[in-house]
């Protein structure tokens, strides 16, 4: 399946990125911080197929901030392969284009938290299922 992208020649794009600031918690309050990330693939033509990563921060219980950022690049693919491939999301979560979008990310919700009540918070650079 190594040759369902021609190249790696792929520029990321930021799609949206969204920094609710919430009340702080309760003094006592335990939080949970939830990491979740969505990889969507859609075909743009025969040739190309957009890959989107998706990354939600949520506490729990709801308090300090909430954040969403989305990054997507444009690959080059040969449909022939594409076509083979049972659920391309599962293939795309394992190459360097994921990766690549999902260390942009990381860094830029650590640049949106660094002034945050917690300071910077650092999420992994990779996806999360």
């Amino acid at each position: 399946m190594e040759k369902v992208i021609k190249n790696m020649n792929f520029k990321p794009l930021l799609d949206r990125a969204e920094f609710e600031r919430l009340d702080p918690p309760k003094e006592g309050t335990m939080v949970n911080i939830r990491v979740g990330d969505e990889v969507e693939v859609k075909l743009l033509n025969d040739n190309v197929a957009r890959v989107s990563v998706a990354r939600s921060v949520v506490p729990e219980p709801e308090c300090l901030f909430k954040i969403f950022v989305q990054m997507s690049a444009d690959v080059a693919i040969d449909k022939k392969y594409y076509d083979e491939l049972a659920k391309p999301e599962d293939y795309f979560k394992n190459t360097p284009i994921c990766r690549a979008l999902v260390l942009h990310i990381s860094t830029l919700i650590a640049n949106m938290t660094t002034n945050s009540a917690i300071g910077p918070m650092v999420t992994a650079p990779a996806v999360q299922a």
